[in-house]
């Protein structure tokens, strides 16, 4: 079996941390009875950790811890 390059493990790691954050976005919508649009929320969450996915997707993370 073909070991996965770093690249393809960088791809499917950021995917992966765009999904989370999504929900995240649908979770406070539904908080807000959908009153702020997604993209608004999304830049909130990126606000609160600058640079990649991964790495707003990991604060979101260690919150819940």
């Amino acid at each position: 079996m073909k070991q996965k390059t770093l690249i393809e493990r960088i791809k499917e790691i950021q995917i992966e941390a765009d999904a989370l954050i999504d929900r995240r976005v649908e979770e406070l919508r539904a908080e807000t009875n959908f009153s702020i649009p997604p993209p608004v929320l999304r830049r909130e969450l990126e606000g609160k950790a600058w640079g990649c996915p991964c790495k707003q997707a990991a604060a979101l993370l260690e919150k819940k811890q």
